[in-house]
């Protein structure tokens, strides 16, 4: 990902406006800050990464998970059937 940066213009202000001042050391900062936030950017996309192979791992043992609660489910409404054939 490049990142580019727009060229400062000139810009024409009401007259007894005071323009900001600029100096050189500006320019290197927002440079600085730019290569930072695409550090950053980086960081978490391996981040992220790691989160979605961790939840694909966890997806099997919440299958089995969800299969053992429909079985007790299932265990919870046949019981009372079960009670009354047989009492």
């Amino acid at each position: 990902m490049e990142t580019h940066l727009t060229p400062i213009t000139k810009k024409t202000r009401p007259q007894g406006t005071k323009s900001p001042t600029r100096r050189e050391g500006d320019l290197m900062k927002i440079a600085a800050v730019l290569a930072k936030l695409e550090k950053h950017e980086a960081e978490c996309t391996l981040r992220y990464q790691r989160i979605e192979e961790t939840l694909g791992e966890q997806k099997l043992s919440m299958k089995a998970l969800d299969i053992k609660i429909w079985a007790l489910a299932v265990l919870i409404v046949v019981a009372p059937l079960v009670h009354k054939l047989w009492g």
